[in-house]
């Protein structure tokens, strides 16, 4: 397997894995306030605007932003970007280690 065949598939399961960890984050906030996961659209808890969906990019768009709200410029938990990046690292890691498991010489 080529090693840009490696890489691309690792980016794709990273980008996979952060936007199911995004998707945890509304969960771990909506569900214990007994809001919708679906609707409204994510927005800032401290001025109620919208995140932009340029802003809403798992981990890239916390760190463009650096952890402000582009609306009020309240803080933004790192908490959202830290478990965006372990689910996508938890992704790479499983998929690493199952191509690995398939006997595959990766790159060579």
């Amino acid at each position: 397997m080529s090693p840009l065949l490696v890489c691309l598939i690792l980016i794709w399961l990273f980008a996979l894995g952060a936007s199911i960890g995004s998707f945890l984050n509304v969960v771990m906030y909506r569900v214990p306030r007994g809001l919708s996961i679906i609707r409204p659209r994510s927005r800032c808890p401290a001025c109620g605007h919208a995140i932009r969906p340029r802003d809403n990019i798992p981990v890239f768009g916390w760190m463009l932003l650096r952890g402000r709200c582009r609306d009020c410029g309240a803080s933004i938990s790192i908490r959202y970007p830290l478990v965006e990046a372990a689910t996508g690292a938890l992704f790479v890691l499983i998929g690493w280690l199952a191509l690995t498991a398939r006997g595959l010489d990766l790159f060579h």
